[in-house]
């Protein structure tokens, strides 16, 4: 038989669905609920294995699949059930458990048997797993409880990186719970005008003359209230909706932006912060010039602001788009500069226009402290680049003393001006020109 012909034909003998699982919990259940133990669901992901597939093709893929059951299989007694769910996914149900202490043997076997390396044909290949762990009753009563508890704890293993396992707990239920539900309210966010934008102004330091500002994208749930941008963006990014969000974001700045210079607004830029899952759209350069089209916003008032880490994959596309979007005009900024994994070769094969200090090191700043040794660095750095150098969070007039005094060209922060709505920073404006034009 053909290798790919026996490989489908073992598939299809270790190949478990969740019908099948689930009747095995059923049982499983009703003869613990008999004999009063315990049953341990684990649910099982293997780390990054899309690599495999990409780099190695789905044939070596299958093998390590394959050889991944045998030795989860050979972690199991006799009354225990392991079953392929879904792609990468195994379930495995360790029966007669009598207390959670119990089970760990078996866990730590299972872990463990993930520090071999594969041999797939010839070729050395090494893989890791998350793993969740539920109990029953604690964690469900029944499998799809079971289950759910199971992809909420392996869930936690993958956040905190990987290559471990995450228990069942009260905690773990009330975060995912709270963040499959926040997944879903922003599924209509858009739709129910829930999200909004503000505008925080930036000044030139050393005058505070306002030269530019910055839109914040932000969520008012009705139940809830503000949802850091931080959780929402992360969850938009997850469940494909980042770049709808973003494009209208990016549509209502330019919106906002033009009827602010058709009032006589016109010596500042606006920035906005986008996402890297942004730039990945094939179809992203076409939406900005379609958007400038039909707002008739010129595209060099606009800074498009990306934090460090997202270059640090497919360096070379964004490079190349970021070179075409540089070519029309629009900024780029460097956000939160400072704390992702920056080069200098990076910065200077790149058209960045400006760099963001991250507030981490302005906030209440002293002359002797590490801080001020990094953002005096870095305010170096931007103009030996020829770089504009911005420093975030400025929120105490002795932040706004320091960084005047070290030479810091602009920036932005509570103690300078609060975010803005669109109301209010048209007040603003207004108040800024006449005060402008009265010196």
């Amino acid at each position: 038989m053909p290798p790919k012909e026996m490989l489908v034909d073992q598939f299809a003998n270790i190949h478990k669905n969740r019908h099948a699982l689930h009747h095995a919990a059923t049982l499983k259940i009703a003869h613990a609920k008999r004999y009063n133990h315990l049953i341990g669901l684990l649910l099982i992901d293997l780390d990054n294995f899309k690599s495999i597939n990409s780099h190695l093709g789905h044939l070596m893929g299958d093998k390590l699949l394959l050889e991944t059951h045998a030795r989860l299989a050979a972690c199991l007694n006799s009354d225990d059930f392991i079953a392929r769910i879904d792609g990468d996914e195994f379930v495995v149900l360790l029966g007669n458990v009598t207390s959670p202490k119990t089970a760990e043997t078996a866990i730590r076997k299972i872990m463990h048997c993930f520090t071999q390396n594969y041999n797939l044909n010839g070729i050395t290949a090494r893989i890791n797993a998350s793993m969740g762990v539920a109990y029953y009753p604690h964690a469900g009563v029944d499998a799809s409880a079971l289950l759910q508890s199971a992809a909420m704890c392996m869930s936690h293993a993958k956040s905190l990186g990987g290559n471990n396992y995450q228990c069942y707990t009260e905690t773990i239920k009330k975060k995912y719970t709270k963040q499959s539900y926040l997944e879903n309210a922003l599924k209509f966010a858009l739709e129910k005008k829930e999200l909004f934008l503000t505008y925080q102004p930036i000044f030139k330091l050393a005058t505070k003359e306002m030269v530019g500002m910055e839109a914040l994208l932000r969520w008012r749930h009705p139940s809830i209230g503000l949802i850091s941008p931080d959780t929402f963006i992360k969850l938009a990014e997850n469940n494909g909706l980042i770049s709808s969000i973003g494009e209208w974001a990016l549509q209502t700045v330019c919106e906002q932006a033009k009827k602010w210079h058709n009032a006589g607004h016109n010596q500042f830029k606006i920035s906005f912060n986008i996402s890297s899952n942004q730039l990945l759209q094939k179809s992203f350069l076409h939406f900005m010039m379609r958007m400038f089209k039909s707002t008739h916003m010129p595209a060099h008032l606009l800074e498009l602001e990306l934090t460090e880490t997202a270059f640090l994959t497919k360096a070379s596309y964004f490079k190349a788009i970021l070179k075409k979007i540089s070519k029309t005009g629009i900024g780029i900024t460097i956000d939160d500069f400072g704390t992702g994994h920056s080069s200098l070769i990076r910065l200077k094969n790149l058209p960045i226009r400006a760099l963001k200090i991250d507030k981490s090191f302005v906030f209440n700043i002293t002359p002797d402290s590490f801080d001020a040794i990094i953002v005096n660095s870095l305010i170096t750095l931007g103009k030996k680049l020829n770089m504009n150098v911005i420093a975030e969070g400025i929120e105490t007039k002795a932040d706004l003393e320091f960084l005047v005094s070290n030479g810091c060209p602009q920036g932005q922060g509570y103690y300078l001006c609060k975010p803005l709505n669109a109301k209010q920073m048209t007040a603003f404006l207004k108040k800024n020109k006449k005060t402008s034009g009265s010196r």
